[in-house]
């Protein structure tokens, strides 16, 4: 699985909404990719922090664009010499 592939499932793997070999690709990727287990847990921190906070409705097209900023800076981090160093 690449970053890219990843961050396409995160929701549904942050949701416990995929079969258990995807599942297993993901847990095999972030075991040795730095930059996806920093996303992740970024991602789960922020789904706390809003939890906590209260719901707050964000605009679809404010969302879209948000997300697209997100990944569009994940597409443009430095490359680390060795992804799977911890």
């Amino acid at each position: 699985m690449t970053c890219e592939e990843l961050m396409a499932h995160l929701s549904s793997y942050i949701d416990h909404e995929m079969d258990a070999a995807l599942v297993a690709e993901v847990q095999e990727h972030i075991a040795h990719c730095r930059n996806c287990r920093v996303v992740l847990d970024t991602t789960r921190r922020l789904i706390v922090l809003v939890h906590d906070e209260g719901q707050r409705v964000i605009p679809a097209d404010q969302r879209s664009a948000l997300f697209e900023r997100l990944h569009q800076a994940f597409l443009k981090r430095p490359q680390a010499s060795n992804e799977s160093a911890v």
